[in-house]
C-alpha cells in the first residue's frame, strides 16, 4: 500500500474529518444524521467506475452481490501503520438495527487484510452478504433476494491516508420501455428506491448523482429526485462515458455540463464530466485514467464546458471544498443533537431504574412509577397540564369533562327533550279568558298537551280526592312523566365521562410506564379496582334516578312559593279581571248567573282551577329539580365516585402494590428478556454518545 488517496490534500479542517470519521466507527449513523458522501444512480450507469476512479479500490463491477446492501468505504489517518490496515464491520441501519437475528449473525463479524485489491473486495463483500441475509437457499435467483439497510464499512488506514468516506447504494433499476412502471411495489427495485430516498434526505449528506444518458423516461434517479423537494440543492451531477458518445449526443452532452439542459432537474452545485475506463482498459493504472481522460477532453468538442467541470481532480477538488464547508458548518447541529439524544436516552434509562433483579430493586421501581403516576394524575385533575410530559389532547382531563358538562346541561334543558312541553301560562289563561270556561274544559279533555296529562291523571284519582279537587299524587305522576327523559341524558353524561377518565389514564400509564409488559401487568393488579369504580359510579347515578322516580316532591327554595302566588295572582287578574271580587255564596242567591251590582262574573269547575295551579306549581318544581338534578350529577357522581380517589389515574399508586408478596411483584416489575436487550441498547447507545462528546471535547482542545 504505502500511499495517500491521490486526490485530497487539503488540510485545513482535517481534525474535524477526523471526528465525523470517528463518530461513523461508533456506529452513530444508525441514529445521527452524519454528513456523507453518497454515490447514486441507475444500474449500469457508470457508478462504479466513479467510485474507483475517487476511491482507488477496484469494485467487482460483475459482482451482484455487492448491489443488495450500502457500502462504506472510509480512510483514515492514523500515527502509525497497522499490520492490517484494511478492516471490514457492518453497522445496522435505522429498520435493521431492531432485527434480532440479523444484530446476532452480524455481531463477530470482522475481516482484516493487508491490502484492498479487487479479489480482497470480493471476498469482504461475499463474507458480509452471508452475515447480512444468512445462507442463500437452493435455487434462489438473485433478483429474488432482498435488500438491507445495514452498511458494510470498509476501513482503511494509515499515516499516508487523509480522511475520506464515501458510500455507495444499490443501483436503481431503469423502467422498462414497454411497460414503464414497475408493477409490483415490494420488488427490489422499489426496495432500492427507499433505501436511496433514506439517504437523499439527510440534509447534511452531498449526494454524487450518477448517469450516463439523459433519458428522462427510463432513469429512475430523476423521478427519485423530483419527489424529493429540496434535494436539488445538494444534488452534484456526474456523467460519465463522456467519451462513447453516439452520433449527434455530443451537443446534449455539453449543454448538460453548462447546467442549461432543461428536461434534466437543475441542481445548484451543477454538473461534472468524467471519462470512463472501457472494459479494455480494467489493467491500466489511475495514472494513464487520468492522462486519457485529459486528452478527451482537449477535444474541441468540449470548447464550450468550463475546465473545471470536466475530469476526475475537478470533481474531487470540488467535492472536497463541499464537504469541508458542509462539516464545518454542521458540526454545531450535530453536537446538539448528540446531547439531546444522550438525554433521552438517559431518561429512558431512568425511566426504566436499575435493573430489576431483586425484590428492593423491583419495589423501587414499583416505588417511582406510582410517584410519577400520582404526580401526573394529580396534575389532570387540577387542570395543571404542563406538569405532564406530553402533547396528547387526552390529558386536558378537567377541561375536556367541562365540555362535556357543558353539553350534558344544554340537553337537559333543551326543550326538544322533554315528554311533554310547558306551554306560556299567561298565554293559556288569554285564551280561556276569551272562550266559555265549557268549552276550554273540554278543549282540555281531548287536546294532547299538558294540561290534558294533568286532567286525565286527576281523573283517574278522582275517587280519593274530595269532589272537585286533584289529589296530591298528581303532581307527583306527571313529575315523574315530566323527567323520563333525564335517565337517558345522565347515563349517557357519565359514561363518556367515564371514558375520558380512561382515555387520560391510558396515556399516563404509558408516559409513567414505557414498558409494555409491565403495563399489562400493573393492568391486571388494578383491575378489580376499576371494576368498582365502575360500579360505584354507576350506582351513585341510579340512587340520583331513583330518588328522583320514588321520593316525594319536597324543596324548600322560596321560588316555588313566590312563583305559585304569583300564578295564582295572574289567573285571577285575568280570568276575573282586576276590579271584580268574588261574592259569597249568600250574596248571590237569588240573583240570576251569579250577578251582582250589574256584574257577570266568570265561574271555572274546581277541577279546571285545580289544572291550572297543579300546571303552575309543576313549571316551578320542573325548574327546581332539573339544576338540582344537574348538579347531583356533577358533584355526587362526577366529582365524587368518576373522579374521586378510585378512579383510574389514581389507582396507580403505592398503596395499591405495597402487599404484593415476592412473586406478584416479580410478575409485574420483574425483567424479561425484552426489558434486559432494552436496557443493553439504552446503555450501549448511550457508551456511544458519551463518547462522541468526549472526543468532541479533545478536538475543541486541540
Amino acid at each position: 500500500m504505502g500511499k495517500r488517496v491521490r486526490h485530497f490534500a487539503g488540510v485545513e479542517s482535517s481534525e474535524q474529518l477526523a471526528f465525523i470519521d470517528e463518530l461513523q466507527e461508533l456506529g452513530l449513523s444508525s441514529t445521527i444524521d452524519l454528513p456523507e458522501l453518497v454515490v447514486v444512480g441507475d444500474q449500469n450507469s457508470g457508478k462504479s467506475s466513479v467510485l474507483q476512479a475517487i476511491t482507488e479500490v477496484s469494485f467487482p463491477v460483475k459482482d451482484g452481490t455487492c448491489t443488495r446492501f450500502p457500502i462504506q468505504i472510509s480512510f483514515r489517518q492514523t500515527s502509525a501503520s497497522n499490520k492490517y490496515p484494511v478492516k471490514a464491520t457492518i453497522v445496522p441501519g435505522r429498520q435493521s438495527e431492531n432485527d434480532d437475528e440479523l444484530l446476532l449473525r452480524i455481531k463477530d463479524f470482522m475481516m482484516e487484510k493487508e491490502e484492498l485489491t479487487s479479489e480482497v473486495m470480493k471476498e469482504i463483500i461475499e463474507e458480509a452478504t452471508e452475515c447480512i441475509f444468512g445462507e442463500r437457499k437452493p435455487g434462489k435467483q438473485m433478483s429474488d433476494e432482498s435488500l438491507s439497510d445495514a452498511t458494510l464499512r470498509i476501513e482503511r488506514s494509515g499515516p499516508d491516508e487523509m480522511h475520506w468516506t464515501i458510500v455507495d447504494l444499490p443501483g436503481l433499476k431503469r423502467k422498462d420501455r414497454a411497460s414503464g412502471e414497475e408493477a409490483d411495489a415490494q420488488t427490489n427495485a422499489e426496495v432500492a428506491m427507499e433505501l436511496a430516498r433514506s439517504y437523499l434526505v439527510n440534509e447534511r449528506n452531498i449526494v454524487l448523482v450518477v448517469i450516463d444518458d439523459v433519458d428522462v423516461g427510463r432513469l429512475r434517479i430523476f423521478e427519485l429526485i423530483e419527489d424529493l423537494p429540496g434535494v436539488e440543492s445538494r444534488c452534484i451531477g456526474v456523467l460519465t462515458k463522456c467519451d462513447r458518445k453516439q452520433e449527434g449526443s455530443d451537443e446534449w452532452m455539453v449543454k448538460l455540463l453548462q447546467n442549461d439542459l432543461p428536461t434534466v432537474p437543475h441542481f445548484d452545485h451543477g454538473w461534472f464530466g468524467l471519462r470512463n475506463r472501457i472494459p479494455a482498459e480494467a489493467h491500466i493504472t489511475d495514472a494513464e485514467r487520468d492522462e486519457r481522460e485529459i486528452k478527451e477532453f482537449t477535444q474541441t468538442t468540449w470548447e464550450g464546458v468550463a475546465k473545471d467541470r470536466t475530469g476526475i481532480r475537478s470533481l474531487i477538488k470540488y467535492v472536497d471544498r463541499e464537504r469541508r464547508a458542509k462539516i464545518q458548518s454542521g458540526l454545531p447541529h450535530i453536537i446538539a443533537e448528540i446531547r439531546r439524544k444522550l438525554q433521552e436516552c438517559e431518561s429512558d434509562l431512568s425511566r426504566m431504574g436499575e435493573a430489576r433483579d431483586s425484590p428492593k430493586a423491583q419495589r423501587y421501581f414499583v416505588f417511582q412509577f406510582c410517584n410519577e403516576m400520582q404526580k401526573m394524575a394529580n396534575a389532570t385533575l387540577i387542570g395543571q397540564y404542563q406538569d405532564v410530559p406530553s402533547e396528547d389532547p387526552r390529558i386536558m382531563l378537567r377541561y375536556r369533562v367541562q365540555r362535556r358538562l357543558d353539553q350534558f346541561y344544554k340537553e337537559m334543558v333543551d326543550p326538544d327533550n322533554m315528554p311533554i312541553l310547558f306551554s306560556s301560562y299567561e298565554d293559556d289563561l288569554k285564551i280561556l279568558s276569551s272562550m266559555n270556561p265549557e268549552e276550554w274544559e273540554e278543549k282540555v279533555m281531548n287536546a294532547p298537551g299538558m294540561y290534558s296529562e294533568i286532567y286525565k291523571e286527576a281523573k283517574i284519582s278522582e275517587g280519593r280526592s274530595l269532589p272537585g279537587s286533584i289529589h296530591p299524587d298528581v303532581e307527583e305522576k306527571m313529575f315523574r312523566k315530566l323527567t323520563t327523559h333525564w335517565e337517558r341524558i345522565a347515563r349517557s353524561f357519565v359514561e363518556d365521562v367515564k371514558d375520558l377518565a380512561r382515555d387520560c389514564h391510558d396515556v399516563l400509564l404509558r408516559i409513567a410506564i414505557p414498558n409494555s409488559k409491565v403495563r399489562l401487568e400493573v393492568s391486571r393488579i388494578i383491575g378489580k379496582t376499576l371494576e368498582e369504580w365502575n360500579r360505584d359510579a354507576d350506582t351513585a347515578l341510579w340512587e340520583l334516578i331513583e330518588d328522583n322516580q320514588a321520593r316525594p316532591l319536597v324543596t324548600r327554595h322560596p321560588i316555588l312559593i313566590s312563583e305559585t302566588i304569583a300564578a295564582d295572582k295572574q289567573r285571577g287578574e285575568i280570568l276575573l279581571g282586576k276590579k271584580t271580587t268574588m261574592t259569597t255564596n249568600r250574596e248571590s242567591e237569588g240573583t240570576p248567573n251569579g250577578i251582582s251590582g250589574g256584574q257577570q262574573l266568570r265561574f271555572l269547575s274546581t277541577l279546571l282551577s285545580q289544572v291550572l295551579f297543579v300546571r303552575a306549581r309543576l313549571e316551578s318544581y320542573y325548574r327546581i329539580a332539573l339544576y338540582r338534578f344537574i348538579d347531583n350529577v356533577a358533584m355526587q357522581v362526577v366529582e365524587r365516585h368518576v373522579l374521586g380517589p378510585k378512579c383510574p389515574m389514581l389507582n396507580v399508586s403505592v398503596q395499591t402494590f405495597t402487599n404484593l408478596d415476592d412473586g406478584e411483584l416479580n410478575s409485574v416489575a420483574g425483567e424479561d428478556e425484552t426489558d434486559i436487550r432494552m436496557r443493553a441498547r439504552l446503555e450501549k447507545v448511550r457508551s456511544r454518545y458519551v463518547q462522541a462528546l468526549e472526543k468532541w471535547e479533545r478536538l475543541r482542545v486541540l
